[in-house]
């Protein structure tokens, strides 16, 4: 199968414009991913989105936004990761990265499984589970430097479930819509309660496609300082 060119020429103009300069190398990798994205979701859901720019911009690039607020070396949780969504692309372009995927749908974990293998990442590694099982939090829990979501539904649920994962002085990062600002005011009892302050919040709009998303950053208030 052969890809428009001009496709990833935007992929890595729209990676640079959310701070991200991707090698030939990663870009090869990418193309890659996109392809057995494409041939297992013809047989298994694994995303609503078919259209080639729209896979690029809405899952890699987008993907690919919290990785300047990211340390190098750093072990990541990626909680309801789907199609590997940040946790694969983050990967890709940061090599250093530890990254633990964990999902709840088995076929989902499969393909995961599958681009880990056919791309020949090290380092990462898919877990079937919810983040609120007991055994998994007793295997995980307190032990990594970044949580992350795209996939949790809301935002208290995101806090409440991802905080227990963190180290001291680690960070959660929600991935959000054009609806973070009002999903944020309505979790300050939960932030209080898990003792968590937002540290960063950042607003911008995907490139090319022009629709609005949000990061929110927050840490245990201790534990405050900006990363």
């Amino acid at each position: 199968m052969t890809l428009d060119e001009s496709i990833w020429e935007v992929f890595y103009t729209g990676a640079k414009e959310v701070g991200v300069s991707l090698t030939p190398r990663e870009i090869e990798l990418f193309k890659t991913y996109l392809m057995e994205l494409k041939k297992w979701n013809s047989k298994i859901n694994i995303t609503a989105i078919f259209d080639d720019i729209e896979i690029i911009i809405k899952h890699f690039v987008d993907s690919l936004t919290p990785l300047k607020y990211i340390p190098d070396g750093s072990s990541i949780l990626d909680i309801g990761s789907g199609g590997g969504f940040p946790g694969i692309p983050l990967k890709i372009a940061s090599p250093s990265l530890y990254v633990t995927l964990l999902d709840s749908r088995l076929k989902r974990i499969n393909f995961q499984k599958h681009i880990i293998r056919t791309l020949q990442l090290n380092r990462i590694k898919s877990v079937f589970g919810r983040a609120e099982d007991k055994d998994i939090l007793k295997s995980m829990g307190l032990s990594f430097d970044v949580v992350i979501s795209r996939g949790v539904s809301d935002l208290e649920t995101f806090f409440t479930t991802g905080t227990p994962y963190l180290k001291k002085g680690g960070c959660l990062i929600a991935m959000r819509g054009r609806k973070a600002k009002r999903e944020l005011a309505g979790s300050k009892e939960t932030l209080s309660q898990l003792k968590l302050r937002v540290i960063n919040k950042v607003e911008f709009h995907l490139p090319y496609l022009n629709e609005k998303r949000s990061l929110i950053l927050a840490k245990q208030a201790k534990f405050q300082s900006a990363m």
